[in-house]
């Protein structure tokens, strides 16, 4: 029997044989010193198959709507602080016109291996009206998985800021971010990780949700991040079957006092979802200074697995199926080849 290459060996051999041939790279600017001044007419001259495409994306501010229906596409800026994408769209808006939320944000994902590094996503509908309600940065679709956010700002005036909802096997990747919204602001459906990044809450509701209701291995894990908001926020809440993990995390006393829930409909019991696994919600922490509240205690020990903090990482939360630390780095290095 033929011996298998063991993984890292194959991972090696991905790396050095796509860092070379097998990439397209494109570049947008504003100036006009490359062959596309808009990002989606570089999304569209892409050919249809599956090679790594990387367009770089030069400083300014670019006032456009971005479609991603290719897979394997990262799009990479100059930083977060030099480029942005930047959009103002209400969701109740365009339904009145269209018939799905397929263009109801800035960027819009109908596509798998999707990665956002370095650049700002802006929906700013809020801060232009002050109507605060569903607005998407970022949406994916049933199709969208393993998707890549780092070294980002994603901010929208209202609700749902950062909607992945690929509830069937949805992976999601977010380090050094920094996300601001409303109620929900971050709502993943599958797999979500988040590391080393800030959540800020212009709402006293809700800051994370999470939809984990078709498999009891899902989960929502943020770890070594910050959470910030008006005075009230709150820390989160669920709908469906859920599991949160928060890991050697920052909570500011703006705060509320309210642990995370699960949303009923007392008055319409037939809209409740089920609530087949109970709550799940787990904590650890670094510095015990974080346990502002009795609820926040560290619970991590109590897990099924007897789980130590040091094993909630993005391999552990994606069991193994998905290497998006791995993908990044090789991601940022091709950018600079």
């Amino acid at each position: 029997m033929q011996k298998a290459f063991p993984f890292c060996i194959l991972l090696l051999l991905f790396i050095s044989t796509t860092s070379f041939a097998d990439i397209i790279r494109l570049q947008v600017a504003q100036s006009g010193d490359t062959p596309f001044r808009s990002i989606q007419q570089a999304i569209n001259s892409l050919p249809d198959n599956d090679t790594q495409a990387i367009i770089q994306i030069g400083p300014g501010v670019y006032t456009e709507k971005i479609y991603l229906t290719r897979n394997k596409v990262a799009l990479i800026g100059a930083g977060a602080d030099k480029t942005e994408i930047r959009v103002a769209e209400l969701r109740t808006n365009w339904l009145k016109q269209h018939p799905s939320d397929w263009g109801a944000a800035v960027v819009n994902i109908r596509a798998s291996d999707i990665a956002l590094l370095n650049i700002s996503i802006v929906n700013s509908y809020g801060e232009l009206t002050g109507d605060n309600e569903h607005q998407f940065a970022v949406r994916g679709f049933e199709q969208a998985t393993r998707i890549i956010t780092a070294n980002c700002r994603i901010i929208a005036g209202g609700a749902d800021t950062l909607s992945l909802w690929n509830k069937t096997d949805g992976m999601y990747y977010h380090d050094n971010c920094y996300f601001e919204g409303h109620t929900d602001m971050v709502c993943p459906r599958g797999w979500a990780f988040f590391s080393n990044s800030t959540f800020v809450n212009k709402k006293a509701y809700a800051t994370l949700w999470h939809d984990g209701e078709l498999n009891e291995q899902q989960k929502m894990v943020v770890r070594d991040s910050r959470f910030d908001g008006v005075p009230g926020f709150m820390l989160g809440r669920r709908h469906y079957d859920a599991q949160f993990y928060l890991i050697n995390n920052q909570y500011s006393q703006n705060m509320a006092d309210k642990p995370i829930f699960r949303h009923t409909y007392p008055t319409e019991p037939e809209r409740d979802r089920a609530n087949l696994w109970g709550d799940r919600y787990y904590f650890s922490h670094s510095d015990n200074k974080q346990v502002i509240y009795p609820w926040l205690k560290a619970n991590l020990a109590a897990h099924p697995s007897q789980l130590s903090p040091e094993q909630i990482t993005a391999k552990w939360t994606f069991a193994g199926r998905w290497d998006p630390e791995q993908q990044v780095k090789m991601l940022l290095q091709l950018n600079k080849e």
